[in-house]
């Protein structure tokens, strides 16, 4: 049941009028979320609805047991017992398949391949195990350092983790501003309603109409046989892909934002403009700021974070960032994405190190400088995100063709994409105002026109990307 899809918004809007019914009450209101985010959860594959209320089950109870510990050795038992479950889940569905794959070699043919192998029982990953694990594990690793008390109770416990809006691709939400969410007694606010239609159809827009032609017109073709086409469509397509990507993962974040909004619920912002950076450490603040802020607070900082001789610092930069590599999909490709984001973070805090701890982009030209190395290194690294192989990748780099045959309405939405992203935001800003400012009926037929215009451009629509991790 996909955001982009007629059955979602039919979903949607029954559960919010059931919802509104209900919304004085406030165990009705939970237990009616916590079914329709079951519900939701189960339309993709029911027996997966095991694994969350595992999860569920297993973490509320670790963090109860942390918080009531008597000692220390028993909190920290009890904080290994939510680790080990989680990630044992994690790396099992994600990861043993490509373990046994790297290990294959090594244990050459015989009974021991055989049994891994025969270990390995699925080519499925749940969809978002990466989302709600990260989620939970910051529930009892937050009671653990003392920053929040164990869930009211195992109902509101469990909507945290299984909240619809953000359950599949985030944002990730952590339980220190979810769980105080619930205490308030919702009311329908016109400003709410507004903003929520608004950042719902944005992002439907940045999926439908730029996210997914960028992929059928100028992505695909080129990444599909790129020995047809010249150096300039390859680069094009490379650029392209980086778009893609951006409005694909953002338009989902803004649904599950405008969702949660209609509820009554706020989630944090997941993107802010990332290619505008000029650095790669800038990035990292911009581009899914859910998970690097995550990774930062979870693994950066008890790693050491910045304290510490260069050599230190350097390491908890990649071990971080192979983090990030490895969150996304286990493969070679991403642990070579997330070495190369280490690397570069790790040169620049070197550069400026040697320049005695002054940015680099101090004058324009220098950070138009910035910008380009910023933008040209991150189009780069997303080859290793689109490609299947490393052969794939070298194809796109030097497997030239003679075709420049790409479609018009893919340039038509690459423009967009560069129009909409690089706008200066008091533009956006005055634009979103003047949208907000319309009468309810009118900003709901625009939403209206919106959804009729991407279902009838709808034929090559594709499954959001983040679904896969």
């Amino acid at each position: 049941m996909a955001f982009h899809t007629w059955r979602f918004g039919v979903f949607l809007v029954i559960v919010l009028a059931m919802f509104w019914l209900v919304s004085k009450n406030r165990s009705r209101r939970t237990a009616l979320l916590l079914c329709a985010s079951y519900f939701f959860y189960g339309s993709w594959n029911i027996w997966f609805l095991g694994l969350i209320v595992f999860s569920t089950i297993l973490d509320f109870f670790c963090g109860r047991w942390i918080a009531e510990a008597n000692s220390p050795g028993n909190k920290k038992r009890a904080l290994l017992a939510s680790l080990f479950g989680n990630l044992g889940l994690l790396c099992y569905f994600k990861y043993s398949k490509w373990g046994s794959e790297v290990l294959q070699p090594l244990l050459g043919d015989g009974p021991l391949q055989e049994g891994i192998l025969a270990a390995v029982w699925t080519d499925v990953v749940p969809v978002g195990i990466s989302f709600y694990t990260f989620q939970t594990l910051s529930y009892t690793i937050d009671i653990y350092r003392g920053k929040l008390k164990p869930a009211r109770n195992f109902w509101d416990f469990a909507l945290f983790v299984a909240y619809f809006p953000q359950l599949v691709a985030g944002p990730i939400v952590r339980a220190v501003k979810f769980l105080p969410q619930l205490e308030i007694k919702p009311r329908f606010d016109r400003g709410r309603l507004h903003d929520g239609l608004y950042r719902i159809g944005t992002g439907l827009v940045k999926k439908a109409l730029i996210a997914d032609i960028l992929a059928q017109y100028l992505v695909d073709p080129v990444f599909t046989s790129p020995g047809e086409y010249t150096m300039l469509a390859h680069l094009i397509a490379m650029v392209a892909f980086s778009f893609q990507i951006y409005f694909d993962f953002s338009g989902y974040s803004d649904i599950a934002i405008g969702a949660a909004r209609l509820f009554g619920f706020d989630l944090d912002e997941n993107f802010m403009t990332p290619f505008k950076s000029l650095g790669m450490r800038e990035f990292w603040r911009r581009w899914h700021i859910s998970l690097s802020s995550w990774v930062r607070d979870y693994v950066y900082f008890p790693l050491g974070g910045s304290r510490g001789g260069e050599w230190k610092v350097a390491t908890n930069v990649m071990i971080t960032m192979i983090t990030i590599g490895l969150w996304h999909g286990a493969s070679s490709l991403w642990l070579i994405y997330g070495l190369l984001q280490g690397g570069a973070m790790c040169a620049e805090r070197y550069l400026e190190r040697r320049r005695g701890g002054t940015p680099f982009p101090t004058t324009l030209p220098r950070k138009a400088l910035a910008w380009v190395l910023t933008f040209s290194f991150v189009t780069l690294t997303c080859l290793f995100i689109r490609a299947t192989s490393m052969d794939q990748i070298v194809a796109v780099l030097t497997d030239f063709g003679p075709s420049t045959d790409l479609a018009i309405w893919g340039y038509l939405a690459l423009a967009a994409s560069f129009l909409t992203h690089f706008q200066p935001d008091r533009l956006e800003a005055a634009f979103k105002r003047g949208v907000l400012g319309l009468p309810t009926p009118v900003l709901g037929l625009l939403l209206g026109v919106v959804t009729g215009i991407m279902i009838a451009v709808m034929s090559h629509s594709t499954a959001f990307i983040y679904f896969q991790f």
